[in-house]
């Protein structure tokens, strides 16, 4: 027997009004919650990661880096930081530094950005993710006129830059 992963469904304003597993989600692109981590170094450089082109959403692509939808049951916070074990192998504190609402395809979602400062060295999950860098915020922003990027990694860094201007 399969055993579903179970992800809240929510309204416009983030309040859960029910639950269904990944799958029905998807399909009928109900609004769900996500979160999208940047990690930082010293030189103020955010880490991107390509992920896997084995994934069967945007295989090869460009994104944050670390990110997970968020399951039944647990919050924004508690989703991030497993995020961020689980596809880079390392662990630091997280702020949250806003939320933007992702529409395309594939995902109808609520996706909050968080930031993390640490220059540890990252344990790549293979499953997740095939490589990825630390990139200046001009370099980033030049990626998707060079590279193939998820809609995800571009809010992410919008909320990232307004969250920079305060």
């Amino acid at each position: 027997m399969v055993v579903m992963q179970q992800l809240s469904i929510v309204d416009e304003h983030d309040k859960v009004i029910g639950r269904a597993d990944i799958k029905e989600i998807h399909e009928k692109a109900l609004l769900h919650r996500a979160v999208h981590v940047f990690i930082i170094d010293n030189e103020g450089r955010l880490f991107c990661r390509r992920r896997s082109r084995k994934k069967k959403r945007y295989p090869g692509f460009w994104l944050t880096s670390a990110g997970a939808h968020v399951m039944a049951g647990q919050d924004y916070d508690e989703t991030a930081r497993s995020a961020l074990r689980e596809t880079l192998g390392i662990g630091c504190r997280l702020t949250m530094v806003g939320k933007a609402r992702i529409k395309d395809k594939w995902e109808n979602e609520i996706s909050a950005t968080y930031v993390g400062y640490s220059d540890a060295a990252m344990n790549f999950n293979p499953k997740q993710i095939e490589c990825g860098k630390f990139l200046t915020v001009s370099e980033i922003k030049k990626l998707p006129k060079q590279k193939n990027v998820t809609p995800h990694r571009a809010h992410s860094l919008g909320v990232y830059l307004e969250y920079k201007k305060k």
